[in-house]
């Protein structure tokens, strides 16, 4: 349904893409990736097989959190590519 909006003329569905005032807006600057050493501060791999989080098995060998880290590691430019690029991202966890 096209709605019209007095003064427009545009026929827009949404006032927020017919006001110039959000154009003229900069979109928001990424914040600086965190370190990868953040996400397991304070966190050791007997913690997280006490919690039962994937994979179990190699916390409770106790072998480092680097597996953590890694795959932060390697999302990082993509959701900065995404952001960058106005891409949504879906993440589906099953």
């Amino acid at each position: 349904m096209r709605r019209r909006y007095p003064g427009r003329g545009t026929g827009a569905t949404d006032r927020r893409a017919a006001s110039p005032r959000t154009r003229s807006v900069p979109p928001p600057r990424p914040s600086p990736p965190r370190p990868p050493a953040r996400l397991t501060e304070g966190v050791t791999p007997a913690d997280l097989a006490a919690a039962d989080i994937y994979p179990t098995v190699v916390w409770e060998r106790g072998e480092p959190l680097d597996e953590v880290t890694a795959h932060y590691e390697a999302l990082v430019p993509y959701f900065r590519a995404a952001a960058r690029d106005g891409d949504g991202v879906l993440l589906w966890i099953s």
